[in-house]
């Protein structure tokens, strides 16, 4: 049974990525060669249940690899750079001294972990970054699933499990274009189109994307950090 961030950050969009390959089944495969249908029919339901599924699973471990490896880990060089370290350190404007040091602060107490000080950031930027790094994992732990932070978490993976989808949906929509197109059908033409056009559009502000999710994850993580 999936909880409710394998269902909405990972089902949801390997979901959203196969469209195109339900497409061609429904305007293609279960209209066009009605014989193969008839001839396992008895089995049908059954058949394109185990299918779907199979292929959800597969798209969902897909999705996942590809948004980790090639996505969040190019962008923020596996968390070194990703929005939670970033607003820890000195160098950093998003929080006030204040704030930083009050998070600091309440690091050192609640796990015994001393992040660096400004002056020793300065000198080894990529250690101060490690620190609060592990520290921040530490963080998570803690708050598990505050108030608004499993929704924004589901919100962030969501998105990033979508973008990863489009190295999948992308090449199948442009299938289902050419296909269709050459057969004439002009509604499964302008859907895969369409699907195009949103995935796509997708691609092109991927970073930006991804990049939004993550500083309001970061946010809401510090917050409910603060407030416990």
């Amino acid at each position: 049974m999936l909880n409710e961030y394998e269902l909405k950050a990972r089902f949801f969009p390997a979901f959203l990525t196969i469209l195109p390959i339900i497409l061609f089944s429904h305007f293609f495969l279960y209209q066009k060669l009605p014989q193969l249908i008839d001839s396992v029919m008895a089995s049908k339901i059954i058949g394109d249940v185990s299918v779907i599924t199979i292929f959800l699973y597969l798209v969902m471990q897909i999705s996942r690899f590809v948004s980790k490896k090639f996505l969040q880990d190019n962008y923020f060089q596996n968390e070194l750079h990703f929005p939670t370290t970033d607003y820890l350190l000195f160098s950093n404007d998003k929080y006030s001294l204040e704030r930083k040091e009050k998070i600091r602060g309440k690091v050192k107490k609640d796990f015994g972990v001393m992040l660096l000080d400004k002056e020793k950031e300065v000198m080894d930027e990529k250690e101060a970054r490690k620190k609060i790094s592990e520290a921040v994992s530490l963080i998570r732990n803690k708050v598990k699933n505050g108030r608004l932070l499993l929704q924004h978490n589901i919100e962030y993976g969501f998105i990033r499990n979508l973008i990863g989808g489009l190295s999948i949906s992308i090449p199948f929509c442009l299938f289902d274009i050419f296909f269709f197109g050459i057969r004439s059908d002009e509604t499964a033409f302008i859907v895969s189109l369409l699907l195009f056009i949103g995935y796509f559009s997708f691609f092109v502000f991927r970073r930006n994307i991804l990049v939004y999710y993550a500083y309001n994850y970061a946010d809401v993580l510090y917050n409910e950090y603060l407030s416990i």
